[in-house]
């Protein structure tokens, strides 16, 4: 028979069990969902959908700030982004100083961990955070200042005076990531008024400082610096998905087509040029990725193109075939082999090529060689009905087609600033 304090030690357990499953769950959906907005499957539905099973482990954790906050100091010692986020949400809600040092001083570990608080701060309500972001934006610490940025940056906010100073200060300089950022940020709001300081970052030694102000300048409408992306384009590095996206917006036809060539001269690029035919939006190019899409090895992301080109969706015309039996999904369960990281097209379909073909032949006189097209409306100044597509894309369609219409809208309207594609949607 139990006694009373062993039953109070078995109910204290399984409340701990709880209270794990509850961190545990909520860092991993997280997680999920920082995959989930880059990921071609999913639309602000389904990832309202993640956020409301998020919400309610994290709601969950919140019965017990001590039991809750003692869960996540052991679960910070795997220093990943998804464990930091839930971590900094019970911080934070706490009110108490001491966890809050603790999580601010923990989030700069990795990239990871700074990524989950400041992903936090942007999840709690303002009322609760924003004072401590006007603090660490004011603050002696630079590195507090580069997690107020990227916070204002994620909520489209302009942190006021304090960008001429990390932009022009000595000190502010020195750090690369905060001012990275900082120009990052002068893009997505259009901040006019820092244009020629960016200007002189543009050959900047720190590659990321150098393409961010030249991102933000083109942004600003200063298409006279897009050679400046040739080098980005031409690296696999980070940026260079990033400096397709927006370049291929902007380059004239012709000269976009003379960097697109020179690009498929290498074998290793082949990913990037089909991304860069489907970001131009030229039809020109449409024969050429329906042939790519013959192989297994390009067929999905060329049927992406084509889609984000035309317009003409494959699940709803019944374009797609399913998985080929061949193919090897990665990753796998072989611990021998190295190849673990998440395939970016895993949740594309496979194209019917002969089913598209046929469509193409159908359909291509309604579009001109050597114009801009996105998802079959053409851009242009003088199409004022591309802006309500572009509007309406970015309200109802799959995450990068809503990355691709943001951008493509921000380029278009000098005054409109870049609309966050991964921040929740308002309810």
């Amino acid at each position: 028979m139990l006694n009373k304090k062993n039953l109070l030690e078995q109910q204290s357990n399984a409340f701990r069990d709880i209270t794990e499953q509850f961190y545990t769950d909520a860092a991993f959906l997280w997680e999920m969902r920082a995959i989930a907005v880059n990921q071609p499957h999913y639309d602000q539905e389904s990832l309202l959908e993640l956020e409301v099973r998020l919400n309610a482990n994290l709601d969950g954790l919140m019965s017990t700030f001590e039991l809750s906050w003692n869960i996540a100091l052991e679960q910070l010692e795997y220093e990943q982004g998804g464990e930091c986020f839930a971590a900094a949400i019970i911080a934070f809600r706490s009110r108490d100083l001491a966890k809050i040092k603790t999580i601010v001083d923990h989030a700069f570990t990795n990239d990871d961990t700074f990524i989950g608080l400041a992903s936090a701060l942007v999840w709690l309500p303002k009322a609760l955070v924003n004072d401590w972001i006007n603090k660490f934006l004011y603050s002696k610490s630079l590195d507090h200042k580069y997690l107020a940025i990227a916070v204002c940056s994620m909520r489209r906010k302009n942190p006021g005076d304090v960008i001429q100073d990390i932009l022009t200060r000595d000190d502010c300089l020195t750090h690369h990531k905060l001012l990275a950022r900082t120009l990052r940020l002068v893009g997505e709001l259009k901040l006019y008024v820092y244009a020629n300081i960016a200007e002189t970052m543009l050959q900047h030694e720190d590659p990321s400082v150098a393409f961010w102000a030249n991102w933000a300048l083109l942004l600003l409408g200063e298409k006279k610096h897009i050679n400046n992306l040739y080098p980005f384009i031409n690296e696999v590095t980070p940026h260079q998905i990033p400096a397709i996206q927006i370049a291929f917006k902007v380059l004239p036809a012709p000269q976009a087509r003379a960097w697109i060539s020179e690009l498929a001269k290498n074998p290793d690029h082949i990913r990037a040029v089909i991304i860069a035919s489907g970001v131009l939006g030229d039809p020109h190019t449409i024969p050429w990725l329906i042939d790519r899409m013959k192989s297994f090895e390009t067929a999905k992301i060329a049927g992406e193109a084509f889609v984000l080109i035309t317009g003409i969706d494959l699940n709803r015309y019944e374009l797609i075939i399913d998985t080929p039996g061949d193919i090897t999904v990665v990753p796998n369960d072989d611990n021998e082999d190295e190849m673990v990281e998440l395939d970016d097209d895993e949740h594309l379909p496979f194209p019917y090529v002969s089913k598209i073909s046929h469509m193409w032949l159908k359909h291509r006189t309604k579009f001109i060689p050597g114009s801009r097209y996105i998802l079959g409306v053409e851009l242009g100044q003088n199409n004022p009905a591309a802006s309500n597509k572009l509007n309406q894309v970015i309200q109802h369609s799959s995450q990068r087609q809503r990355h691709s219409a943001a951008l493509s809208l921000a380029l278009l309207d000098p005054q409109s600033p870049l609309f966050n594609t991964k921040a929740r949607k308002a309810v």
